[in-house]
């Protein structure tokens, strides 16, 4: 696992800088210690310039399951290990660049952006040969979510596609309603990498979908018994 890469254990937080070379020399990576939440220009810029903002405070105990903030918990075991991955690595700087010129182009577009985001980097789900697997690191970060993605018959599992993410709204106080499955990264790369600006035009002025909605051309995927706790 990328954790034993890079030499994590629940023993101790790693130094950032020991960190560092392994990731940079992976993907071209770096980590940056911030306090909490940046303004989007911001963390956009620093995505662009392949830096990972990673939050320094840690949540307490009674926090584990759930918090409605990153923590180092959630930045650090739950993102930082998957920009090992070269081409996750790639889709991240390719967000962040996207980021730049989506906040050049008004508030709807980072609605969309910021949409795409929470359905992929958040709380994304992955295709395997033996069944759905997580990726996302707000449900690594949550021992309850990380059951529930997988094995409860509650939310949708819809295949991904980037206008209906666009579209979709979410929840920030719950467990999602919906999460997006993705084939591999390679694909949500393809997906992602051409200009986003003619798709914002397009669906500036259409509905959006509540975060419970099923549509009749949506690919529903069911929890299955092959579906298991385990990251991507």
């Amino acid at each position: 696992m990328n954790q034993e890469r890079f030499g994590m254990s629940e023993h101790a937080i790693p130094k950032f800088d020991e960190l560092n070379v392994t990731l940079k020399k992976a993907t071209g990576w770096e980590l940056i210690g911030v306090e909490g939440l940046l303004p989007d220009d911001v963390f956009f810029g620093h995505l662009s310039q392949r830096r990972f903002p990673v939050t320094w405070w840690i949540r307490k105990k009674e926090q584990l399951d759930y918090l409605s903030e990153p923590d180092l918990f959630h930045d650090l075991f739950g993102h930082v290990p998957l920009l090992l991955e070269p081409v996750f690595a790639d889709y991240m700087h390719a967000y962040g660049c996207g980021g730049v010129k989506a906040a050049k182009i008004g508030a709807d577009a980072l609605k969309r952006l910021t949409r795409l985001y929470w359905y992929t980097v958040e709380f994304g789900l992955i295709r395997r040969p033996e069944g759905l697997r997580i990726y996302g690191a707000g449900i690594v970060s949550s021992k309850g979510e990380s059951i529930y993605c997988l094995e409860s018959n509650n939310p949708n599992r819809i295949g991904f596609d980037l206008e209906r993410v666009m579209r979709t709204q979410f929840r920030i106080d719950t467990y999602q309603q919906t999460y997006f499955v993705i084939d591999d990264f390679e694909s949500l790369f393809a997906a992602t990498r051409p200009d986003f600006a003619p798709l914002y035009a397009k669906v500036e002025n259409l509905p959006d979908f509540a975060a419970v909605d099923v549509l009749p051309t949506d690919l529903v995927l069911n929890a299955g018994k092959h579906a298991a706790v385990s990251i991507a």
